[in-house]
């Protein structure tokens, strides 16, 4: 039965554009309370150092940066350094992204 199963995902997965697995990977991401939130403040702040966002949440900063890692992977941020600090900006060339952020938004 998990053989059919993973046979089953395969297909699907074959069957999905790269622009819909995108979109499957960033809700996927999204999933994660804390990420959720995170992205929800960068929709309204846009640039935020990971030391900020760690206050705000209550989340340690090791954390954070790991969920930011996650963020850059997918293509949504872009990091940048101020001094000492590590911030990132949400990336402006991304589709999912845009359309992503109007179903937060849209909350």
């Amino acid at each position: 039965m998990f053989a059919k199963i993973l046979h089953m995902n395969t297909v699907v997965s074959e069957q999905l554009s790269q622009q819909e697995q995108q979109t499957v990977r960033i809700m996927q991401l999204l999933g994660d309370t804390t990420r959720y939130k995170m992205l929800k403040i960068m929709l309204h702040e846009n640039n935020m150092c990971v030391s900020d966002i760690a206050g705000r949440l209550d989340v340690s900063v090791s954390a954070i940066s790991q969920h930011f890692r996650s963020f850059e992977l997918a293509g949504l941020v872009e990091k940048h350094r101020d001094g000492q600090r590590v911030c990132y900006a949400l990336s402006n060339n991304n589709e999912v992204m845009d359309y992503i952020s109007k179903l937060i938004q849209a909350k």
